[in-house]
């Protein structure tokens, strides 16, 4: 496989992220609809909408021009089970997937991965929009070649690239418009616990777009002083999976009780540092 484009993270919201990554098989029967996304179901159907959009908008801008039966062959290799399940294995995201131990054969089915590819999409959407930054992340995942030259119609009110809510429409809205406006922005989260940032954002921009040598510089014994000195109780949760011997693992890291990162890794001490990684961008430190 060619070399794939960064997978875009998903900004500013810990709860939603834990959710993308939580089977489920985890969740309990009844439980409630969360926030402004409702549950993985929902993500997932909205998810899978929102990538054959961003896959037909590239085929259709593409140039030189594609006949509608070549964009209708190419749509349906790139929407396949088979090949959404070797994007997921590609970008490692099997191994961040929290699964019961009972179905862990399911990260083996492509449209169980399909499912959870869709997933994703559907929390990068909710959160970045349908801008240019998914709609060429899509274009370089399904076309190695693309280099930018597929021009988004901003200029227009109905633009894929940037839609505004139908009621801010200075022309009558139509279907299109009102079918793929941008989300309204999600609801505040709660009150910061203490030595928490400001209640404007989960994750600062300065650190929600961190480089990775620069998160090699967040340690674990780093978090774990850091919470001292700001006055916070600190404590994981480990949790294997899988084999026992090669189980995967799951940690959480907790502040003052509260879960405020994940981690998952084929070592517990590696799934104690990731876990201790959100956590620090979580709460802003």
């Amino acid at each position: 496989m060619s070399e794939l484009p960064p997978l875009p993270p998903v900004e500013g919201d810990m709860e939603l992220l834990l959710d993308v990554y939580t089977h489920p098989s985890l969740n309990q029967p009844g439980a409630p609809l969360r926030g402004d996304y409702g549950d993985t179901g929902r993500l997932s159907d909205l998810g899978a909408k929102v990538f054959d959009m961003a896959v037909t908008y590239h085929l259709f801008a593409k140039k030189p021009l594609l006949p509608l039966e070549e964009i209708k062959r190419q749509r349906e290799d790139f929407l396949s089970a088979a090949q959404a399940d070797s994007w997921v294995s590609a970008y490692g995201l099997k191994n961040r997937i929290r699964i019961s131990a009972t179905e862990i054969h399911l990260l083996d089915v492509p449209e169980q991965m399909r499912t959870y590819f869709y997933t994703y999409v559907g929390a990068l959407y909710i959160r970045n929009g349908h801008g240019p930054l998914l709609q060429n992340w899509v274009s370089k995942l399904i076309d190695p070649t693309y280099e930018a030259d597929i021009v988004l119609p901003a200029d227009t009110k109905s633009s894929i690239a940037s839609l505004p809510p139908a009621y801010h429409s200075s022309s009558p809205p139509n279907q299109f418009a009102q079918s793929y406006a941008t989300p309204p922005p999600p609801a505040g989260p709660p009150p910061p616990l203490p030595g928490s940032p400001p209640p404007n954002s989960m994750i600062p921009p300065s650190t929600s777009g961190m480089p990775s040598n620069m998160m090699s510089l967040i340690t674990l014994a780093l978090v774990n002083q850091t919470a001292a000195k700001k006055g916070v109780t600190i404590s994981y949760t480990a949790v294997p999976q899988g084999p026992p011997h090669q189980p995967i693992w799951t940690v959480r890291c907790l502040i003052n009780e509260q879960e405020r990162g994940m981690g998952v890794g084929k070592s517990q001490k590696q799934a104690k540092e990731e876990a201790a990684r959100q956590a620090w961008m979580a709460m802003g430190w």
